[in-house]
C-alpha cells in the first residue's frame, strides 16, 4: 500500500506545475464522400500507400518503439477509408513506391498523440502530376475514444476522411480518356523498370517536368505480353505484402486505441490537477477511492503500453516469410517487408532478362 501512496504522491506532485496544455478542439464532423453508381461504372485507378516516415520532433524512448508500428498502422487506416469510398480500384499498402500503381501516396507523420494527429501527405500519379501536397491535422474530441469502443471507428478517422475526400475531388474531373492515359503511363513506366532500352521513346518529359505518352507498342508485341505477365506476378506479390500490413493493423486496433484512451485520460487528469488549488490537490491525493481508481487505470495503461512496445520490437526485427509465385514456382522470401520486396523485384527483373535473352527459347 505504501507503493500505491508513493505513486499517487508522485503523480500529483508532478502535476502541480504542469506545462500548459491547450484544450483540444475537435474538428467538425467529416462525412466520407462515396462513389455513386455512375462512378462505379468507371474503371478504377489503382492507388498505393507506403509506410509513413517520421519527421516530427524528438520523442520519448517508449514512443520511439511504437513509431515502427504506427508508421504501418496509419497508412492502412487510410487505405480502409479510401476503399470504403468506392472511388478507386485496388488500394494497397506497399513497402516502397509501387511502380505498378497509377497513383502513389507517401505520408510523413509529424505528430501523433492521444489528443492530436498531424500528417503531411504527398500524392503523384504515373505521369508525375502532383495531386496532393498538404498537411492534415485533427484534435480528438473528449468522447472519441469511448465512442470508438462502441462503433469501432478509430479516433484518427476524421483525418483519413478529409484526405480521402480531397483525393476524390481530384478524381472528379477525370474522363475515361484521362484514366486510360494514366493506365498506359503506369504500364510503360513499369516496362521501363524491366527494360529501359526496349521501351525507350514511349514516354517523354515536357517543359513542366510531366511525362507525356508519345505512343504505345503494338498489342501483339511479345515484349508487352512478357511485361503484362510479369506485372501480374507483381500484383500477386504486392497483395501478399498488403496482407502483412492488414495483419499488423488488425493486431493493433484494440491495444492501440485503448492505450491512447488511457493516455488521453491521464493527460486530462494531470491538467485538471494543475488547475486546482494546492488544498484541492491534497484532498484528491488523500481520497482512498480516487487513489485506487487512478492506480488501476495506470496499471491498465502500462499493460497496453507494454503490449504495443513488444509488438513494435517484433515488427522492427522480422515478419513472417512471404510466398511468391513466379512462372509456377513458389519462392519464399524472408526478412522485413522492405527487404522482401527488393528481393522479389530482383527476381522479376532476372526473369524478364532471361526471357529476352537471345539464347532464350521462343
Amino acid at each position: 500500500m505504501i507503493r500505491v501512496w508513493v505513486f499517487l504522491w508522485l503523480l500529483t506532485g508532478c502535476a502541480s506545475t504542469p506545462e500548459p496544455v491547450p484544450e483540444p478542439r475537435p474538428d467538425a464532423p467529416s462525412t466520407l464522400s462515396r462513389a455513386s453508381v455512375m462512378d462505379g461504372n468507371l474503371a478504377g485507378l489503382n492507388l498505393s500507400l507506403t509506410p509513413f516516415s517520421h519527421l516530427g520532433r524528438s520523442v520519448s524512448p517508449v514512443r520511439a518503439e511504437l513509431l515502427a508500428a504506427e508508421q504501418r498502422y496509419l497508412p492502412y487506416l487510410l487505405k480502409t477509408t479510401l476503399t470504403e469510398s468506392g472511388f478507386w480500384g485496388a488500394v494497397r499498402v506497399t513497402p516502397s513506391i509501387d511502380v505498378t500503381a497509377e497513383l502513389n501516396c507517401q505520408g510523413q507523420l509529424l505528430s501523433a498523440s492521444a489528443a492530436e494527429l498531424q500528417v503531411q501527405l504527398i500524392c503523384r500519379d504515373a505521369l508525375g502530376k502532383l495531386w496532393l501536397d498538404d498537411r492534415f491535422d485533427t484534435r480528438i474530441a473528449p468522447d472519441a475514444y469511448l465512442q470508438a469502443g462502441v462503433d469501432g471507428r478509430d479516433p484518427y478517422r476524421p483525418v483519413m476522411v478529409r484526405i480521402a475526400n480531397r483525393l476524390a475531388d481530384g478524381l472528379a474531373s477525370f474522363t475515361d480518356e484521362d484514366r486510360r492515359r494514366l493506365r498506359d503511363a503506369a504500364l510503360l513506366r513499369y516496362a521501363q523498370t524491366l527494360s529501359p532500352e526496349g521501351f525507350d521513346g514511349y514516354l517523354a518529359v515536357d517543359a513542366e517536368g510531366l511525362m507525356q505518352v508519345q505512343g504505345l507498342p503494338a498489342s501483339s508485341d511479345p515484349m508487352v505480353a512478357r511485361v503484362q505477365r510479369i506485372r501480374d506476378s507483381e500484383y500477386q506479390f504486392i497483395d501478399a505484402m498488403d496482407e502483412q500490413y492488414r495483419l499488423i493493423y488488425q493486431q493493433m486496433i484494440v491495444p492501440y486505441r485503448v492505450w491512447r484512451q488511457y493516455q488521453y485520460e491521464f493527460e486530462d487528469y494531470n491538467t485538471s490537477l494543475g488547475d486546482r488549488s494546492v488544498g484541492a490537490q491534497r484532498r484528491a491525493a488523500a481520497s482512498y477511492e480516487v487513489m485506487l481508481s487512478t492506480y488501476k487505470r495506470y496499471q491498465d495503461y502500462k499493460r497496453n503500453e507494454d503490449e504495443l512496445s513488444q509488438m513494435a520490437r517484433s515488427l522492427a526485427q522480422t515478419l513472417s516469410p512471404t510466398l511468391g509465385r513466379i512462372e509456377g514456382q513458389v519462392v519464399e522470401l524472408t526478412g522485413n517487408l522492405e527487404q522482401q520486396y527488393e528481393l522479389w523485384r530482383s527476381y522479376l527483373l532476372r526473369l524478364y532478362e532471361a526471357e529476352t535473352s537471345p539464347l532464350a527459347p521462343e
